[in-house]
């Protein structure tokens, strides 16, 4: 009797370049018409930009003596030289703009299946959704995940910065199709198709139960304003080092053991605090500038995402909580934390939090700095090992906060005292969250972004 051929019962899955590939296919016809539409503003663009770099914007400062003043002394001819203000590359930021106006085009997609699927069921028990709902949120979770990658092929984006720029609505996308899905869409944002595919396709949380005055749009355009003039000074302090101001250091990566050494070094510390607040400040001037265009577009206020954490926070639960990126910790509060403390405690809910936090980092890593790139020194896990570490922070904080002993100390020490102790707990092992973005050059690809003075 003939030995039978063994079937195989698997389904082989094809992998992310095959997968893009075909997408790819699919949108080369509409992306050949756009490409085309858009061939005059691109030539126009870089007519533009070669215009920009023929200008001669530099400064001579001659040479001067040394200089002391309150003990400090600067060196002779230590800022004698030239220097020169480098505008921002147009055609990089053009790039940019074309891969996140296609992103909240296909957000718009992506609310419209919701909304008219989805959102309709939220009244049915969530422990026993139908079929075709479940079907239908698990495909949406699929190609939301894969989405910023097919773009990157399509558009050619390879600065690291734009990619990181075109993802971001893909991150907020994810978590307001798991709120969706839970039953957690904020008020007011459901009230009508126009407003819910404004809400879920804005890169920003629009507050639709309070309009917006002529005087708050006045403040947030000075805001703006006041986020890139900040971020523009960072930029030009930070750039000539590389993003390490006190000397290149490495403290270990998130698996080799910890020495308290490396981890307390003031060099090592310094270099972290310098990274934490390049985000801080990047991350308020992005969610401003996008804040500041949607209240003008739509009408309505728009959350503040950035709260001064690194100089203000009193906790750990006010710096992640009520200071840092408040766009994602609203989603990440609606789309995780509540469907979880459904079943679980606050702890665990928490804990689910931030190691979502930490996967979706993760994402962004690999997709920012390792899809279709070379990039030595990027590695995964760090982000969420970092988020997991400050899951502990919190968790020891809930335990301790209550005490005499810690009551007693918040009332007599000053608070930037107090800020100093919250900002110590995380800031050792920062270099867990900011190592792939150093190693990957993500600094020096955002410079393009910012107009910044350059010694020559």
């Amino acid at each position: 009797m003939a030995a039978e051929t063994p079937t195989n019962n698997f389904i082989s899955i094809p992998d992310l370049q095959s997968v893009n590939a075909s997408i790819g296919e699919i949108l080369s016809s509409p992306l050949s018409l756009f490409q085309s539409s858009c061939g005059a503003s691109t030539s126009t663009v870089g007519q533009l930009q070669d215009k920009i770099l023929s200008l001669d914007l530099s400064l001579i400062i001659p040479e001067h003596p040394e200089l002391r003043a309150l003990g400090y002394s600067i060196g002779t001819n230590s800022f004698s030289g030239k220097y020169n203000l480098v505008l921002p590359d147009l055609q990089a930021a053009a790039e940019m703009a074309v891969g996140g106006s296609i992103s909240i085009a296909v957000g718009v997609l992506f609310a419209a299946m919701l909304y008219h699927f989805v959102l309709p069921s939220r009244g049915e028990s969530s422990t026993s959704p139908t079929k075709t709902r479940t079907l239908l949120i698990g495909s949406l979770i699929c190609v939301i995940s894969i989405m910023p990658y097919v773009l990157f092929d399509v558009v050619g984006i390879q600065n690291t910065a734009a990619r990181f720029s075109v993802m971001a609505p893909f991150i907020l996308y994810l978590f307001r199709t798991f709120e969706a899905a839970a039953g957690f869409v904020p008020k007011g944002a459901d009230e009508s198709f126009r407003r819910y595919c404004t809400y879920f396709a804005t890169p920003a949380e629009v507050l639709f139960e309070q309009r917006v005055t002529r005087k708050e749009m006045i403040q947030s355009s000075m805001d703006v304003m006041k986020c890139a003039a900040i971020m523009s000074i960072v930029c030009t302090i930070l750039s000539p080092s590389g993003y390490t101001p006190f000397g290149a250091i490495s403290a270990g990566e998130f698996y080799e053991p910890v020495t308290v050494e490396n981890y307390l070094n003031p060099r090592h510390l310094g270099n972290c605090f310098a990274i934490a607040f390049f985000f801080q400040s990047g991350l308020a001037l992005g969610t401003a500038a996008i804040g500041n265009l949607v209240q003008i577009l739509t009408g309505y206020k728009v959350l503040r995402a950035m709260e001064n954490p690194m100089l203000e926070a009193t906790s750990p639960s006010d710096f992640w909580g009520k200071r840092w990126n408040l766009l994602v910790h609203v989603v990440l509060k609606r789309g995780v934390y509540k469907p979880v403390r459904r079943y679980a405690s606050a702890l665990i809910a928490s804990l689910a939090v931030f190691v979502a936090s930490g996967l979706f980092h993760e994402w962004v890593v690999h997709a920012v700095f390792l899809y279709n790139k070379q990039s030595e020194g990027v590695v995964l896990g760090s982000n969420t090992a970092f988020f997991v570490w400050n899951f502990v922070v919190i968790a020891c904080e809930r335990m301790l906060v209550a005490t005499k002993g810690v009551q007693s100390l918040k009332k007599v020490l000053p608070r930037f005292m107090v800020t100093v102790m919250i900002i110590m707990s995380s800031l050792p092992a920062a270099h867990w969250f900011g190592g792939p973005y150093l190693n990957g050059n993500f600094f020096s690809d955002y410079e393009t972004f910012v107009p910044m003075i350059r010694k020559m």
